[in-house]
């Protein structure tokens, strides 16, 4: 049977992990062990997840970190243990999640089949779900995700009604972190020197970072819609007023870093008028209404020696040419999918 570890990462998050573990103990693959890092949690959830180590039907390791490593740096270590204990898939789950039973087996059917050897990482069709009970509903959160020539990504069909339109597997650029199913072999090969998720962008835009890197290295992605997960979605564009200084301030700090690790002078140059224009905006909102997150500019000059080194070692190692991965980068909305047959 295939072996899978899962990677959870929380924080103040002890009402979701109720949800979730519940489910993940349930899964019908029972080829599973869970690798559960708690990022300094200040209101119970250690303990919620230590009451479910007692009780837990497979492997459990439970690491109390005592400072918050964020999204990358928590799921790094859940990654570095997968590759320890010889786990060929590593599925990332965040703690507002809630898994069907048939969840990792509908996506291993897919994952392990040949064809799909050259594949590094696959997402269920994923649905929202509403209040902190996370109820499901029948609105798409993602099916994968879409890139943009201004410099932009959008989860494909985000909102939208399921109607069965995105019924059919599909290739797609790359997978939504909040739920993604990884090669262990392709996050091997794609590590770099702040890890497998590069730990410099700490939360937001890591998972586009590692599918752009992955693209790069000569690995895929796919969506399997045959499985369905439900997951409430917290950070969306329009909401942005409402996310913490903290968050935007990554936020903007990773828009620019994403350039910086994967853009190769081809995509440069072919995105230039878009990008430019979208970053005087971000800069511009920086000077004026998010003055906080002046200081994600500062830290990418600050650190301006470092992040060239680390790019130099990303594109030196790339076998994928920009103008292979340039077709993935448009302004179609319902764009961003090569479904199978089509």
């Amino acid at each position: 049977m295939t072996s899978v570890l899962v990677s959870l990462v929380t924080h103040n998050e002890s009402k979701d992990v109720e949800h979730l573990l519940p489910s993940l103990f349930a899964q019908t693959h029972r080829d599973l062990a869970l690798f559960a890092l708690d990022n300094n949690s200040q209101e119970g959830t250690r303990s919620t997840l230590a009451a479910f180590q007692r009780k837990a039907p497979i492997p459990m390791t439970l690491v109390a970190s005592k400072e918050n490593l964020g999204f990358t740096g928590g799921h790094n270590k859940g990654i570095e243990k997968a590759i320890e204990t010889g786990a060929d898939w590593v599925l990332v789950v965040n703690a507002d999640v809630t898994l069907p039973p048939e969840l990792v087996e509908r996506l291993l059917a897919e994952a392990t089949e040949p064809r799909h050897a050259r594949v590094a990482s696959f997402t269920p069709k994923v649905r929202r779900a509403e209040g902190p009970d996370l109820v499901p509903t029948d609105r798409i959160d993602t099916v994968g995700f879409r890139m943009t020539r201004s410099g932009r990504h959008f989860d494909i069909a985000a909102g939208l009604r399921d109607d069965g339109s995105f019924d059919r597997p599909a290739e797609i650029f790359g997978v939504s972190g909040c739920l993604a199913l990884y090669r262990t072999a392709a996050l091997r090969e794609a590590k770099i020197s702040t890890g497998f998720f590069d730990d410099d962008f700490f939360l937001y835009r890591e998972d586009v970072d590692l599918a752009w890197r992955l693209r790069a290295f000569g690995w895929s992605a796919r969506c399997v819609p045959a499985a369905v997960a439900y997951h409430r979605r917290r950070s969306l564009p329009e909401r942005r007023r409402l996310m913490s200084a903290v968050a935007n301030l990554h936020s903007v700090k990773n828009r620019f870093l994403l350039r910086i690790n994967n853009a190769g002078r081809d995509h440069i140059q072919a995105t230039f008028p878009k990008t430019f224009l979208r970053d005087l905006t971000v800069v511009g909102g920086c000077l004026t209404v998010e003055r906080t997150s002046l200081h994600a500019l500062k830290w990418l000059a600050e650190n301006h020696d470092r992040l060239l080194e680390k790019r130099e070692d990303i594109q030196r190692r790339r076998t994928v040419s920009d103008r292979e991965i340039l077709r993935w980068f448009g302004d179609d909305p319902h764009g961003g999918r090569l479904e199978d047959g089509a």
